[in-house]
């Protein structure tokens, strides 16, 4: 049975048990107003290894609505049906690796994912939920249709390793709705670093359809686990995703583990040494709150370009001697690179530089005045 007809069943029972009293012709449920006070996004999922933000947010994660203007339709239309198509980068989804090749099924009724169990089901779940369908991306998870002139557009942007796969429903519909179009997309981001879920972003131009499910107030919106056990679901059945709003979703490990800058403390920036000098080479702590621990490696150089540069691992270590020979004068370039052991997120410090000088023989004020 479809939902509609589920949705107008539970109505049906609801005014029954409150006596159907004051009902009129064409009452439908209240559509709650996008964004409402009542609604706080939650900012976790993190169960499903994802943080995620939206576009009416402020803030380094949170996104700014843009929307992509579709390319490469893919003449796909109809009604609880899915297509496939083949990943063009290796995608890692609440922790689950998908290399790249893999099949990935595009449904009909707004849920993406990698398994074909149920990706044609037009009754959206409260994630995480064990029922199939599992390893799935939701931006709209609700009854909808192609209808006649509906399609989706499929289109791989950019060069590696900053590929976006863009997948936009434009025009579709919800079902038994076919004249008032609406139009979202969604885009996989190519992961930055090894071994860290794809960010991904839902964007929506037009969710304005039907009455009653606009906004998203009968659809799942979230992405959830191949387990089921899992979700990062920012909405359920609430009506609110206002039109040309966005919503991200990142990897909850990226987003704990970043690594503060830290600057070098000695020897001073432009310090003259001698030879046989013991340099004490010193950098601050890199501000850290994350999964992993920062280990530190020191680069030395004679020359600005770091070409064939001693490289020291100093681990957890912010301090490190080194003595140079009479035979190492010069000036010297070096710098310290701070890496955290989880996802392997770096960050550099400033280059400094040094000098060894030439060491003079000393002579005695006597010795001066003799040689007069």
């Amino acid at each position: 049975m479809r939902k509609v007809l589920m949705l107008l069943l539970l109505v049906a029972v609801a005014v029954f048990a409150a006596g159907a009293i004051g009902v009129q012709d064409g009452s439908r449920p209240m559509v709650a107003a996008p964004l409402g006070p009542d609604f706080i996004p939650p900012h976790s999922g993190d169960g499903a290894g994802y943080y995620f933000w939206d576009s009416h947010e402020t803030g380094e994660w949170a996104p700014s609505y843009n929307w992509r203007t579709p390319r490469n339709p893919q003449g796909w239309r109809g009604d609880d049906t899915y297509w496939t198509l083949t990943t063009p980068f290796d995608i890692r989804l609440c922790g689950n690796d998908y290399p790249s090749g893999s099949s990935f099924h595009v449904g009909s009724n707004g849920i993406l994912g990698f398994y074909v169990t149920d990706m044609d089901e037009p009754i959206n779940q409260n994630i995480p939920d064990g029922a199939a369908p599992n390893s799935i991306l939701a931006p709209m998870w609700d009854d909808l249709h192609g209808y006649a002139d509906g399609d989706i557009c499929v289109e791989l942007a950019g060069s590696a390793p900053t590929r976006k796969l863009c997948i936009t429903y434009t025009p579709w519909y919800y079902y038994n709705a076919p004249s008032d179009p609406i139009e979202f997309q969604v885009l996989i981001h190519e992961a930055p670093v090894p071994n860290m879920n794809n960010t991904v972003e839902f964007r929506y131009k037009d969710v304005v359809g039907d009455t009653w499910r606009d906004h998203g107030l009968s659809a799942t919106v979230g992405l959830e686990k191949r387990s089921g056990t899992d979700a990062a679901q920012y909405s359920y059945n609430q009506g609110v995703i206002p039109n040309q709003f966005a919503i991200r979703f990142v990897d909850s490990n990226y987003v704990d583990d970043q690594v503060g800058e830290f600057d070098l403390l000695t020897p001073p920036d432009g310090d003259r040494r001698r030879p046989g000098d013991t340099i004490h080479f010193t950098w601050e702590a890199a501000e850290y709150s994350g999964h992993g621990t920062v280990n530190y490696t020191l680069y030395l150089a004679d020359n600005s370009d770091f070409d064939d540069p001693l490289i020291f691992d100093r681990q957890g270590k912010t301090w490190m001697d080194y003595v140079f020979g009479s035979a190492e004068t010069g000036l010297y370039w070096w710098k310290v690179r701070a890496k955290e052991t989880d996802l392997g997120l770096t960050v550099w410090s400033e280059v400094w530089t040094f000098e060894i000088e030439i060491a003079v023989e000393e002579t005695s004020w006597g010795e001066i005045k003799a040689s007069f």
